[in-house]
Formats: C-alpha cells, structure tokens, sequence
C-alpha cells in the first residue's frame, strides 16, 4: 500500500498493491469481495464504505468520456461503493467539497489525476485513459473545476497515479498518457510546477496489476481525501 500526503497536508491519497487485494468487479460472484477490499483502503484514511463515492467507467456504446460530476451529500449514495456495482452511476470524473467524502478510482495501466484546488477546498479524481485523452478530457476536467466551482487553474494542484509510462496514443500522435494529460492541463492554464508525477510504472511494478501483462481481471485503486 502506498500512502501520500499532498499539497501542504491538505489532501491524503493511498494506492492499493496486489497485496490489498483486487479492486475490479469482473462478475457477480467477487462483488463482496472488491466492496470489502474497496472498504478496507477507505479505512486507511478514516472512511467507510458509505463515505467513499467511486469513479465508475464503462465503455460499450458509449461516445463522451468526460463526464464529470460533483460528489454532493445528497448525491452521494448513486456512487458509493457499498451499492452494486451496477447502480453505481457512470462518470468519468468525479469532484466534492465535502471533507468527509473520499473518491475512488480503480485502475490498472490508465492514468488517474488527483486534482485539488487549495484555496476553494475542492478535490477531484480523473480517469485519465485513452478515450477520456483523445477528447480532451483533461483540459475539460479544469474546465470543469472553473465553470462548477469558480477555479483558477493557476491554482490547481495535480498528482499522477501509478499508469503505463510507454503506453502510446494512436490518435494523438503517439503520446503518452502523462506527456498528453500533462500537455491538456497546461493548455488548460495549470502551471507545470503545480503537476507530480512520480513516474510508477505499473509495467514494470511487481506489486501492481497490469493490464499489458495479462492481469485483465484484476485491478488497484486510488482513493483520495480532503484531510
């Protein structure tokens, strides 16, 4: 398990290893199983399962991968991870205010960004995969903070979860998942200083799930908190 504290103490985010257990849903008969492990990383931070909302991406027949919501109270149980995973809503994104709310993301090689706004107290997750990059998602995902809650992208704070460093990007011209999130966010207006990548590559990593090597039912998690 990794566990960090970002930006000046103000945001708690811990990431899961193949030691915590898989957190992907691949059919009915695991369901309690990844709710349990789900519940277990929220522990790590003082949470619940009723206090942790998950970032749930499917694809199918879908055609836009930057839907992002606000994670509200009264919103809250159409995304907790103590429901079935089939009533949870579908977003690409996620964002609250809420400092007793934590946000979860399952990943395997895709790239998840943690995005905070420290002077307005609002904390966001992104799945940052090739479908969500190829339309921009990522520029959208500040866009967003600025419309919903009056951000200043100069002012966002982004951290990078571990995620397929060689991973390229047909429709973008062969960038990586990092060179092309880091490339929308810019153009968004955040400032580069203001973006961590610690460069884990889930690749070469023994203690996480990859989808390139064939682990394709199992997944980590990050989940991060208002502190």
């Amino acid at each position: 398990m990794i566990k960090r504290s970002l930006f000046n103490g103000k945001v708690e985010v811990v990431i899961s290893e193949l030691g915590d257990g898989n957190m992907r849903f691949f059919g009915s008969e695991n369901e309690e199983e990844i709710i349990n492990n789900q519940s277990k990383l929220g522990r790590e931070v003082g949470l619940t399962g009723e206090q942790i909302a998950r970032v749930r991406t499917v694809y199918g027949d879908r055609n836009v991968f930057t839907n992002y919501q606000e994670i509200t109270y009264d919103n809250l149980s159409s995304y907790v991870i103590r429901v079935s995973e089939q009533h949870i809503l579908v977003s690409d994104g996620l964002a609250t205010k809420c400092t007793d709310v934590g946000l979860l993301l399952p990943l395997a090689d895709c790239l998840g960004a943690v995005v905070y706004d420290e002077n307005l107290g609002v904390l966001g997750l992104l799945h940052a995969g090739r479908q969500n990059l190829e339309q921009n998602g990522a520029q959208k995902f500040v866009d967003y903070f600025a419309s919903e809650f009056g951000s200043n992208p100069k002012g966002l704070k982004i951290y990078f979860s571990p995620y397929a460093l060689d991973y390229k990007i047909f429709k973008l011209d062969d960038k990586s998942l990092s060179a092309a999130a880091t490339e929308q966010f810019l153009a968004a207006g955040v400032l580069a200083e203001n973006i961590i990548d610690p460069k884990i590559n889930t690749v070469a990593s023994d203690n996480l799930p990859s989808y390139s090597h064939g682990n394709t039912n199992k997944r980590f998690a990050i989940l991060a908190r208002i502190k």
